[in-house]
């Protein structure tokens, strides 16, 4: 098992990995599925607990005793993609990581052995992490420690690769009477 460093990378030997994300507290764990410019192709690249399913990537939910994790199937995945980045977020509102920093594990998918971990240094005011990128180099998988923190939360992350972020609409004006 390796335990990697913000910039590091390591060879994946499983064609399946799961990449999970831990913390004292619940976070939102998604994944997005990024061209060679960096971009999703539609808001169909976004995968997260509501839209759990992607091409050769899927988010599997811990049910609250375990970490939300991102399963990343490197055989099914689009020739087009060339990476998949994984996000987590506290779930609590406005909550930032000072304090819970979070770890991410990289398992071998099939038999749930650990490849590599990763605990990102130094975080406070960030609302949002992309903690880990799956990537293909050269026609091999690799995984990379990034720890990127996003003070604007997980809509940051997500317009910052190109998703549509919906506001929450606005109230119907009050009737007058």
């Amino acid at each position: 098992m390796t335990a990697m460093t913000p910039g590091s990378n390591i060879p994946l030997s499983a064609p399946r990995v799961a990449v999970d994300v831990a913390a004292p507290v619940r976070l939102d764990v998604s994944g997005l599925l990024l061209t060679a410019d960096g971009k999703v192709r539609s808001d169909d690249d976004f995968i997260f607990y509501n839209q759990p399913t992607g091409p050769g990537v899927a988010y599997r939910s811990g049910g609250g005793t375990a970490p939300d994790a991102i399963v990343v199937d490197t055989a099914a995945v689009p020739s087009g993609i060339e990476k998949i980045v994984i996000t987590a977020s506290p779930d609590g509102a406005g909550q930032t990581f000072q304090g819970i920093e979070p770890t991410a594990t990289v398992r071998n998918a099939d038999d749930g052995s650990v490849l590599a971990t990763f605990t990102p240094p130094q975080l406070s005011a960030e609302t949002a992490l992309v903690v880990i990128e799956v990537y293909r180099r050269g026609g091999a998988w690799k995984a990379r420690a990034v720890g990127q923190g996003y003070a604007n939360g997980l809509a940051g992350i997500a317009t910052d690769f190109g998703v549509s972020v919906e506001d929450e609409p606005a109230a119907a004006p009050a009737p007058v009477a």
